[in-house]
């Protein structure tokens, strides 16, 4: 067309400045489109890029949506040959030329060739005080080592904490990985939520936040059940509670399709607001006896007397029964307002976070759920609550369970209990002894108080 002068205008305030030389190109992705735009700007005698609103765009707008708005005939057929056609030429008939933008690549860890297991230039370096022949690779090395300590022919790194974490290879990481989400305890969890699970465990390799996140996607089961993310109209404002288990919320899931093949379609979950501990049990029908039974045997019968306790209006919370066993046992039974019955919240948080772990764990009859309802139980006991910053086991109990991983892939306080059995031994009876201690001071002190 034998243009010289042109005028350009563009919507994109960053590409039309990095035109400009008003800022530099920092994605290395964008770099060859940068290049390729401009040689194709040397072409002309004299040329402007300025930017324009979004808005105001519409011509371009218009031409581009050109193709998408024609219609064919339909008593016609039309062949139409599809192609291939390229923005940037083939690298290397690409235009070279020196610019001045500043590239910045940065990675917090390299990634090792398959063959070879990046703990090992860190064992060599710690055992025989052996360094790579890189030099950038011997300073890394260096550096890092301080964190790490080899011990029991194993390495372990030292976390901020003071947690030593086992150092896992890149096999071993996949089982890790494997069990944490979707085995035996796995509640698939999101995947900063499962770095962080696998951290509590004890374990570490330098890409684990990177592959948590990439298994976590990548999970049919956790597609297939994700979550729509509702946010609230204002803040919540959680309940605060003295101790744990002195409130409840109890709620019925169901009825639920498939039955299973017990004939079970509904679950009684009741939830502790404090811990976040749950107990459930699937029933075939909801009747005023199985509340009360519930109540009192998997409620009282194991973690006192609570002081009050949440539920709805359905018939069988308000029967004579519950009336019955909340005076013989003197605890408070609330009920949530009836034009809002999810406004007992803890029970409806826990009932839609113990159906998406099952939905993960059934298998393909979908009628085997009631059996894996305890599975699925002790998988929410051991995942980290966000509301709390905890698994409810730890709060109940004080301190994280021994899950199957950490046997299989044994853990640093599952290594030293195997190693030294004594020692364990030890420590059990310095703790029983604290505790008769106790017991014996508080019983003379009762005594003397009475003499």
């Amino acid at each position: 067309m034998h243009i010289d002068c042109l005028q350009a205008y563009g919507d994109s305030q960053l590409a039309v400045r990095q035109l400009n030389g008003q800022y530099a190109v920092r994605n290395a992705t964008l770099v060859p489109y940068h290049e390729r735009a401009k040689y194709l700007m040397s072409q002309f005698q004299d040329i402007h890029v300025s930017h324009i609103p979004r808005s105001e765009n519409d011509k371009a707008d218009a031409l581009a949506n050109l193709a998408a708005s024609l219609t064919l005939p339909s008593e016609r057929d039309i062949q139409v040959t599809i192609g291939e056609r390229y923005l940037l030429p083939p690298a290397i008939e690409r235009i070279e030329e020196v610019a001045d933008s500043n590239v910045i690549t940065s990675s917090e860890c390299e990634e090792e060739p398959d063959d070879l297991d990046w703990r090992h230039p860190i064992i060599e370096y710690l055992l025989l005080g052996k360094l790579p022949n890189d030099s950038r690779k011997k300073a890394e090395v260096r550096r890092r080592a301080t964190r790490f300590l080899y011990l029991n022919d194993t390495l372990y790194k030292r976390s901020f904490d003071g947690m030593l974490l086992r150092c896992l290879s890149k096999q071993d990481a996949t089982k890790a990985l494997h069990d944490t989400h979707v085995g035996t305890c796995g509640a698939h969890q999101a995947g900063p939520k499962l770095s962080n699970q696998l951290k509590r465990l004890g374990y570490y390799w330098p890409t684990m936040v990177r592959d948590s996140i990439k298994f976590a996607t990548t999970c049919k089961d956790c597609q297939l059940h994700e979550d729509f993310i509702h946010q609230p109209p204002q803040q919540l404002h959680p309940t605060t509670l003295s101790w744990p288990f002195e409130a409840w919320g109890l709620d019925v899931i169901g009825m639920i399709k498939p039955k299973s093949s017990r004939q079970h379609q509904y679950i009684l979950a009741a939830t502790d607001y404090f811990s976040k501990w749950a107990e459930a049990i699937p029933l075939k029908e909801v009747r005023a006896d199985d509340v009360t039974n519930f109540i009192r045997n998997h409620i009282i019968y194991r973690y006192g007397v609570p002081s009050k306790i949440i539920s709805d209006n359905a018939l069988y919370f308000k029967c004579k029964s519950m009336t019955k066993l909340y005076e013989k046992y003197k605890f408070q039974h609330s009920f949530s307002a009836s034009y809002n019955p999810s406004s007992n919240g803890q029970a409806e948080a826990f009932n839609k976070v113990l159906c998406n772990i099952l939905k993960n764990m059934v298998s393909g009859n979908k009628r085997d759920w009631h059996e894996r309802l305890p599975e699925a139980l002790w998988a929410y006991m051991m995942t980290i609550r966000n509301s709390t910053g905890c698994t409810p086991y730890n709060l109940v109990f004080g301190f994280e369970a021994v899950l199957p991983l950490e046997v299989q892939l044994p853990s640093l306080r599952v290594a030293l209990q195997l190693t030294n059995p004594e020692e364990n031994a030890n420590v059990r009876l310095e703790e029983l002894e604290a505790f008769n201690r106790n017991i014996s001071g508080s019983g003379g002190r009762g005594i003397q108080q009475k003499s």
